[in-house]
This record gives C-alpha cells, sequence and structure tokens, in this order.
C-alpha cells in the first residue's frame, strides 16, 4: 500500500480459523460477498495474525509483532498448544473456567466449540520480514498496538531479544496491566493458543521498552493514537505522507464488519463499554474518506475504506 511517498508492507504471520463470532449480523448477498473472504459459508471466520513494516527516515518500524514463533516437537497432550490437546481436556479447562469468571453460558459455549474445530498456524513473521528485504536487527522501532499475546509475540525468542536494536513502544496503561504486580489470568490465552502470560514472554526486552501515555509521533510520518477499550492501552496508528493516510487498527477493529455494523463486536474487549466509543469516534473519522485502514486480523493484511451510503454503510477493499 503506497501512502504518498511511504510504503506499507504486510508481514504475515499466521493464520486463525474459528467457529464465526456470535452475533454476526445477517447480510443479504451483496453485502455477504464483500466479507466472505473471512466470514465462510461453511461457518467459521479466518483472522489473519501479522504485523505492517514501514520505512520512513532513518527507521524501519514495524506495526505489531504476531504470535510468535512456531514451537516444534509438541506431543499431543503435553504442550500449551490448544490444538495439541486431547478435546476433553480442553473441554473440562474452559468449562470451568470460563464458569468461575461468571461467563455466561452462550460464551462458554463458544470458547470450547472454537477449541476443538479452530486450526492455528503461525510463525512466519520471520520469513516474511527475508522476503521484504528486512532483518531483525535493521529494526529501530516495534510498534505494539496493545499487550494481547498475538501481537507482541516477536518481541523475543528463545530468551532473548528478537529485534535487538529496536525500541518496543507501548501504551503506559498496557504496561501497568499487563506487566504490573496485579498482571490478569492470561489461562484464556494458554487454552486458546498456548503462550505463556505476556509478562513472562516480556521480560527479555525490558530495558527496551519504550512507554507512551499520549498521542505522539514516533519517526517521520508514523503516529500512535490511544483508542483503549479493547485493553487499556489499545492504540492505532497513523501513517501520513502529502495528503495520504492509512491506519493500522490493532484490535480497536478486527474485521471490517465491526465498522460496518455499530452494534456488532468481537468478543473480546476488556471494557466494552469505552471500546465501543472508540470505535465510534474511529467510524467517525474514516467513513466518506479516502483514509484507507488495516489490522493486524484483516484477511491478507488488506486496506479497504468505510464508505458512506443511503442511511448505511459500506467496505469497499483497496
Amino acid at each position: 500500500m503506497k501512502i504518498g511517498d511511504l510504503e506499507i508492507i504486510q508481514i504475515l504471520d499466521g493464520e486463525w480459523t474459528t467457529p464465526a463470532a456470535p452475533g454476526l449480523p445477517h447480510l443479504d448477498p451483496e453485502a455477504a460477498a464483500v466479507h466472505s473472504n473471512y466470514i465462510r459459508p461453511d461457518g467459521k471466520m479466518s483472522a489473519q495474525l501479522g504485523a505492517f513494516l514501514v520505512r520512513t527516515g532513518n527507521q524501519v518500524v514495524l506495526l505489531d509483532a504476531g504470535l510468535g514463533p512456531s514451537e516444534a516437537g509438541c506431543s499431543d497432550g503435553q504442550c500449551g498448544h490448544a490444538e495439541h490437546q486431547k478435546p476433553e481436556m480442553i473441554q473440562a479447562d474452559v468449562e470451568e473456567f470460563f464458569r468461575s469468571k461468571g461467563a455466561p453460558e452462550a460464551q462458554v459455549q463458544w470458547f470450547t466449540d472454537m477449541l476443538r474445530v479452530q486450526k492455528l498456524e503461525h510463525g512466519w513473521l520471520e520469513e516474511s520480514l527475508r522476503r521484504a528485504g528486512v532483518q531483525p536487527e535493521e529494526i529501530t522501532d516495534v510498534v505494539l498496538s496493545h499487550l494481547h499475546p498475538d501481537h507482541m509475540g516477536w518481541v523475543a525468542r528463545g530468551g532473548r531479544p528478537f529485534f535487538p536494536k529496536a525500541k518496543i513502544w507501548a501504551h503506559e496503561a498496557d504496561a501497568d496491566f499487563f506487566l504490573g504486580d496485579s498482571a490478569p489470568d492470561e489461562t484464556t490465552f494458554k487454552l486458546m493458543l498456548g503462550v505463556e502470560p505476556t509478562k513472562e514472554r516480556m521480560k527479555p526486552v525490558h530495558n527496551q521498552i519504550a512507554l507512551w501515555d499520549r498521542d505522539c509521533t514516533i519517526a517521520p510520518g508514523v503516529d500512535l493514537r490511544h483508542m483503549p477499550g479493547h485493553t487499556p492501552g489499545s492504540s492505532v496508528a497513523v501513517i501520513s505522507s502529502g495528503e495520504d493516510r492509512a491506519m493500522m487498527l490493532g484490535d480497536v477493529i478486527h474485521c471490517p464488519l465491526e465498522l460496518v455494523d455499530s452494534e456488532f463486536a468481537i468478543m473480546s474487549d476488556i471494557d466494552p463499554a469505552m471500546a465501543k466509543r472508540s470505535k465510534d469516534v474511529l467510524r467517525q473519522e474514516i467513513e466518506g474518506t479516502n483514509i484507507h485502514v488495516s489490522s493486524s486480523h484483516f484477511p491478507g493484511l488488506e486496506f479497504g475504506r468505510l464508505l458512506k451510503g443511503e442511511g448505511k454503510r459500506y467496505w469497499s477493499w483497496s
């Protein structure tokens, strides 16, 4: 994607297929066709795991960092990866965990169904960077839109920083929430993604973390904006050059349907009310404009625009 003089390069790390999210609105055939590359006829949804690369001035900026390396040599039922555990173990663990947290029964059922049928592949980011002509030591800045494990997974590998010369940008509110003494229980991610808590995975890069607490510019044409709700420090990145702009939405928006339908949201926001306010602000800003947006989970990490129609919104892939 060209934005003025800047180029945004998609960096794939993997793909995750799950049952369709609860609450999907009914779509007429024409609208359904627009979203068919991630909402599938078989009742499943697919989401990319990925990042975006921008070279600007003397900096090489990576926006998000995927889920991380794929661990080889796992044996059935012995590793943390949900897809390698025995189905009865998954169901018992998930149901007990979510019911203990007071989750609605529909949510419990969706998670158990998801873990039974999901397909998760990841670990591609290193090769994707190589194909883009970039080595990890060339990255000067890694921006973590938030500190969920599928956005910060490559910051370290084998207990060492994977981007040894990079600043690791994280919003202060997320650092306090995920890395502090009262870090949240991340059993959900352990079951779904087979990863250790964010606090443990971030330990090798503590001295590289650059905190920010207000909207800021981190490189020529690269601005960070706080849009909380999905997590306390959830953010978007704005790429600007000349009169052109694009936005990488992190998990403020998971899929284009969340932009089209203001009542639909993927079931994963820590503060749903605040997340809805952030989504509303974003929709108002981009609707009917030439601002191209994407997310680390959009199919193929492709960009699109939110169009204004007669009393409704439409999505158009770029």
